[in-house]
């Protein structure tokens, strides 16, 4: 419970940070996806309980394969979402077994539910702060 109390105040921090530099155009946004990316790294091997030298093997393998999965999402549009979709499956399926000479089998399958349980944690911190800043508006 305390790792996880931990990874929500740097989210609180992160999101307000943002909310501060929202003015500060693409630089303060650039050092805030810096800021997420870190947490994230440091959520996954959390999780996934990497050991140092399995972090070294592992994360340039993650590297690319969220590299891949960006340049699928940039190129698609609404015509062919399903395509696109299958493309983000056959990428996701080759490096579950690239992750597989990183980790053993098991964590290699995690990996995905591991990177969908941060993102929804950071969308709901965001969301709440999100509320937050809207109530804190309307009683001005």
């Amino acid at each position: 419970m305390k790792p996880l109390f931990i990874f929500l105040t740097c989210c609180s921090i992160a999101s307000g940070s943002i909310a501060q530099n929202r003015a500060g155009g693409a630089e303060g946004r650039s050092m805030e996806a810096k800021k997420l990316q870190a947490m994230e790294m440091a959520f996954i091997t959390k999780e996934l309980n990497l050991t140092p030298d399995e972090a070294q093997k592992f994360w340039p393998v993650f590297n690319q394969y969220r590299n891949e999965l960006r340049s699928i999402a940039k190129n698609q549009t609404a015509n062919d979402q399903l395509e696109n979709q299958q493309k983000m499956l056959d990428v996701r399926k080759r490096y579950r077994e690239d992750f597989s000479k990183c980790v053993d089998q098991l964590r290699a399958n995690k990996v995905f539910g591991v990177e969908a349980e941060f993102r929804n944690l950071v969308r709901r911190e965001f969301q709440k702060r999100e509320s937050e800043r809207a109530n804190f508006e309307r009683r001005k």
